[in-house]
């Protein structure tokens, strides 16, 4: 008989000890930023302009179609694609940010969703 597990072991993703895989480990950068869109929650490494005369981090994030989760220093913004879709689903099919989000969540990880690291409590202020 062939050994198959040897082969199988490969196959798998590595995890790191708290059990959360690496695709979904919040890295530790100051420039990381998380993005939620309609497609799940991504972490992205920005560099705002930092020039003469440039706009704030906050206004740069608008600029380009993010609204930013806090004005000083954001480290998570929203498209405004996942404002508007979020929108049209409160709005048609009465769904509430908690369920939209944990939607969210399911398309980020459907394996892992309680191990995606933008948590509940960091979206309360923008639906209440």
């Amino acid at each position: 008989m062939e050994n198959i597990s040897s082969d199988c072991e490969e196959e798998w993703e590595e995890m790191k000890e708290d059990g959360c895989p690496p695709h979904l480990a919040k890295p530790s950068d100051r420039s990381c930023l998380a993005v939620v869109h309609t497609n799940g929650v991504h972490f992205c490494d920005i560099r705002f302009c930092s020039c003469v005369g440039s706009e704030e981090s906050h206004v740069q994030l608008m600029m380009t179609g993010m609204f930013p989760a806090t004005i000083t220093e954001p480290r998570t913004a929203f498209t405004f694609h996942v404002l508007d879709d979020f929108i049209r689903d409160n709005v048609e099919c009465g769904t509430t940010a908690m369920n939209y989000y944990s939607k969210l969540w399911r398309v980020t990880s459907n394996a892992f969703p309680h191990l995606v690291p933008v948590g509940h409590s960091n979206l309360a202020f923008l639906w209440e």
